[in-house]
């Protein structure tokens, strides 16, 4: 028997149950040589199981679950075997049969290897073969020269060991163990090929012209309100008081480039202007009580994954001359003063679900401040007579907007510059409560510190050089 499955694993290549393509690389072959051999051995000793047990006389029993789970197993592997060789080409693929079921199964005696012997006409028995393959030289098919070496080695075998013979394919036909279909017949599976639908595209197709388009990297954003409020008092209240309307516009822009790369550059434009009415002032019946045009451009190159070489440059007045209760004495006006401050350092950015901020640490900062209006030279810590001076020193800027709630966002602005002889600090909160999509309500406190002129000073205060502003209003609002 082990002369048997040698010749037959040298001989595989042309058997009609496991065609080869002649595309297959050696070590293909060589794997399924291996492959089938292991099989091989394993069904060598199931048979001689099979030999021994019909020595002991022992009565005819065909266990033909057995039989049937060998041939599965068997048609299995070649099927798997085949699917990985072929799996890229779905018209290659046909449906193999276990033609070597007989030299595995318990030695029986076929009477196909008999005929063939005799040159008497045999009918070939293929079960589930879906079609004939084409023939070969000699006008016969694999499938026929498979059956035909398969006859040829049982009558070896007939001959040789007859001791092994113990049963008669009739026997195995009256017992039920022989099956002429060993496996449900698969449909062949159509080529996508062979499925296709015809379509002219020669007519009435227009000329397909390639747009490029650059990515836009520019990130533009808005946000617009306008606040009122109105305060009432009676001539009797006992603490008195000044009615009063207050009207606020704001108005906040933004224009922000990042390539994803290396560069971002951010650009703010900030604008509030409000008045109210005050029955104390007979002089102006329209006064200004928050003031402010202030625009902050940052240019960074990334060093890591937060962190970016930054140049800031931050210029801000105010739109509208202040006056003084009752007096025609102008306390402040565009341009007087007005501030520059030019930065070079880090620049710190964090982006959370709720929470985007940026800190600015400049080791080295420019500060310029001017005066436009002759009356108010010497003042916002200018020498007495001057219109502008210069200085350097540190500066740190941190902006951030968290989210705090669904509908409650706080924007801050923390400022801190000093050249080791004055201090200037500012922190800036806006609490935004939204009603809906076209109503809010603001919140602003605005504390600082400035000991760069005398005129700041207070000396009834603790803290002399503390200011504080604060406004609550509601209004509509629009952003996108």
């Amino acid at each position: 028997m082990l002369l048997l499955i040698c010749k037959i694993t040298k001989n595989f290549e042309y058997i009609g149950a496991f065609p080869l393509k002649k595309d297959i690389s050696l070590c293909g072959k060589r794997e399924l040589q291996m492959r089938i051999r292991a099989f091989f051995v394993f069904m060598l000793g199931l048979a001689g199981a099979v030999a021994a047990n019909a020595r002991e006389r022992q009565p005819l029993r065909v266990d033909t679950l057995a039989m049937d789970a060998v041939v599965r197993r068997y048609t299995a592997m070649l099927n798997t075997l085949m699917m990985v060789n072929d799996s890229l080409r779905p018209d290659t693929m046909e449906s193999y049969t276990p033609y070597y079921y007989r030299l595995f199964a318990p030695g029986t005696l076929y009477d196909a290897p008999l005929k063939q012997a005799f040159g008497i006409e045999w009918k070939p028995t293929l079960p589930g073969r879906p079609r004939v393959l084409p023939a070969l030289d000699g006008g016969r098919d694999r499938d026929l020269l498979a059956l035909e070496e398969e006859n040829r080695m049982l009558m070896q075998t007939y001959v040789g060991t007859p001791w092994l013979v113990e049963f008669t394919e009739k026997d195995l036909t009256e017992a039920g163990g022989l099956q002429q279909e060993t496996l449900p017949e698969i449909p062949v599976a159509v080529p996508l090929a062979e499925d296709r639908i015809d379509v002219d595209f020669t007519h009435d197709v227009d000329t397909v012209r390639l747009v490029v388009r650059r990515p836009n990297f520019w990130k533009c954003k808005g946000d617009y309100s306008f606040q009122f409020t109105q305060n009432y008092f009676s001539e009797n209240w006992y603490q008195g008081g000044d009615n009063n309307y207050t009207m606020l516009a704001l108005a906040t822009m933004e224009a922000n480039f990042n390539n994803k790369q290396k560069i971002q550059w951010d650009n703010k434009l900030e604008m509030r202007l409000g008045f109210r009415t005050s029955k104390t002032d007979e002089v102006h019946k329209l006064k200004t009580n928050d003031d402010l045009l202030r625009f902050t451009t940052k240019i960074g190159y990334k060093a890591t994954a937060h962190w970016f070489y930054t140049l800031q440059v931050q210029a801000y007045t105010q739109f509208y001359p202040s006056y003084k209760d009752n007096s025609e004495e102008v306390s402040s006006d565009f341009l007087s003063p007005f501030n520059l401050v030019v930065s070079l350092g880090m620049d710190y950015k964090l982006e959370l679900k709720r929470f985007r901020g940026s800190a600015t640490l400049a080791p080295v900062a420019y500060n310029f401040r001017s005066v436009e209006r002759r009356s108010l030279f010497g003042n916002f810590g200018l020498d007495p007579g001057r219109s502008m001076y210069n200085n350097f020193g540190p500066n740190i800027t941190v902006n951030y907007s968290w989210d705090i709630w669904k509908n409650i966002r706080w924007d801050a602005r923390i400022y801190w510059f000093s050249n080791m002889e004055m201090t200037d600090v500012e922190w800036e909160n806006t609490f935004t409560f939204t009603i809906n999509k076209y109503l809010n309500s603001k919140l602003f406190l605005y504390p600082r510190i400035d000991d760069s002129s005398e005129n700041y000073r207070n000396e009834d205060k603790k803290y002399p050089y503390l200011m504080f502003k604060e406004w609550f209003s509601l209004g509509v609002n629009y952003s996108f």
